[in-house]
């Protein structure tokens, strides 16, 4: 298995490289990293509650959806690296003014933290919209499964790294400068850090090519392959309704985890680190195995198992309130999230014309950051009156019934049929 990784990596396109150092760069930092451990605790330290954490959450989840549907256009209209670039400008420009908050006086911080947020949130989705179809054109047919798993086995690693750091940091900046864990101060230099990060990111995208240069692989699919026009856009309405309900449950997970393991079960932000970067480094080896799953069951059997399996996850976070148990779970949902993720994106490119994939990426974003902004927005009002388990409860409900409906597509459909034309320049 591994040998097919290092083949796929060897014969990649350098664009392919370039964006599997960014994916390494958005996760330790932004994308699952540290500011999956540091930021919500930031917030807490500012003297805001679970459901201004929530609704902060849940209105960048509503840029990044409302910013994803727009850069698919975009990326259509204009080329996908020109906008990646764009948005990673952007998101750096707003990661900036996130740690500068505790000097805002307190009368406009919300509004700084919101509008700063959003700023990061609305450059994030003109990046992730147009990253998944530029990588995709870069890429083999035959090697796809492999590169995406590749994409999300290097995020996960990085992000074990900046879980960590974003755990330890914030004790040694408050040993270093003399104040408790409970001011804001030491979160503000992890913060600081990711700025610094994004930046670097850009430059990386700067060291690519336009896309079309690359002369990439086209599909031809059999005849239950490929949809046309009308159908095309039918499935894009239908998989956003998927998403959806699929992506509940992790956003439920990942938005409030931190706060229910700090605010809650009362646990040491080192510890909170160490159990999120663990879940990151656990999600490695189940994103390397999707490709294997995939192989032989097929993409869209192995999202359907994998999405499953992430969503009952959520039931040791919901009725088991203790660290250890309550970890575990985390784990388990971050894992196999990382195995259905790859495993359906490329089930789903390959039933979509390839004029069509930044609409349906975009639409696929739109959804996701739709239901993230739900849960995150009705989740913090939830917890205060009903919770911590009505929540996760409601986030695993959402995501087997998105689950079932994407089964059942897939039974009906089965697997599309692809084969590699040749193709032409470096890789």
């Amino acid at each position: 298995m591994i040998a097919a990784y290092v083949q796929a990596f060897r014969g990649s396109h350098r664009n392919v490289r370039l964006l599997l150092t960014n994916s390494a760069l958005m996760g330790f930092s932004i994308d699952g990293g540290i500011y999956s451990v540091i930021f919500n605790l930031y917030l807490l330290r500012l003297n805001f509650g679970p459901e201004f954490v929530g609704q902060v959450n849940a209105v960048a989840n509503l840029v990044f959806a409302v910013g994803s549907l727009t850069a698919g256009w975009l990326g259509t209209r204009w080329g996908a690296r020109r906008i990646m670039i764009i948005g990673i400008t952007v998101a750096a420009s707003g990661s900036v003014a996130v740690p500068l908050s505790d000097s805002v006086p307190s009368a406009w911080r919300a509004l700084w933290i919101m509008a700063s947020f959003l700023i990061a949130y609305g450059g994030l989705s003109l990046y992730y919209v147009n990253s998944g179809p530029y990588l995709l054109r870069a890429t083999r047919a035959p090697a796809r499964g492999n590169v995406f798993a590749m994409q999300s086995a290097v995020n996960s690693i990085a992000s074990f790294a900046g879980g960590l750091v974003g755990g330890f940091l914030p004790a040694v900046v408050a040993g270093m400068v003399g104040v408790t864990l409970m001011a804001p101060g030491p979160y503000r230099v992890p913060l600081v850090l990711c700025s610094v990060i994004l930046f670097l990111a850009l430059w990386v995208v700067l060291q690519t090519r336009d896309a079309e240069e690359d002369q990439p692989v086209e599909m031809r699919a059999s005849a239950g392959g490929a949809p046309g026009l009308v159908t095309a856009y039918g499935l894009i309405a239908f998989m956003a309704v998927v998403r959806f309900l699929q992506v509940a449950g992790v956003g439920a997970g990942a938005t409030f985890f931190n706060v229910y393991m700090d605010n809650q079960l009362m646990v040491a932000t080192a510890q909170i680190g160490l159990i999120a970067a663990t879940a990151r480094l656990v999600a490695v080896p189940a994103a390397l195995l999707g490709p294997s799953l995939s192989r032989r069951f097929g993409y869209g059997a192995t999202a359907v198992f994998a999405s499953t399996v992430a969503a009952f996850s959520l039931l040791p976070l919901a009725l088991v309130p203790q660290p250890g148990i309550a970890g575990l779970g985390f784990i388990g949902l971050m894992s196999f999230t990382s195995m259905r993720y790859p495993a359906f994106y490329v089930y789903l490119m390959e039933r979509t014309p390839d004029r069509l994939r930044s609409i349906m990426n975009g639409a696929n974003e739109m959804a996701a950051g739709l239901s993230f902004s739900l849960i995150a927005l009705v989740g913090g009002y939830v917890i205060v009156t009903y919770g911590y388990t009505a929540l996760f409860l409601g986030g695993a409900a959402l995501t087997l019934v998105g689950t079932g409906v994407f089964a059942v597509y897939v039974r009906r459909r089965g697997e599309t049929v692809v084969e590699e034309a040749p193709m032409t320049g470096s890789s």
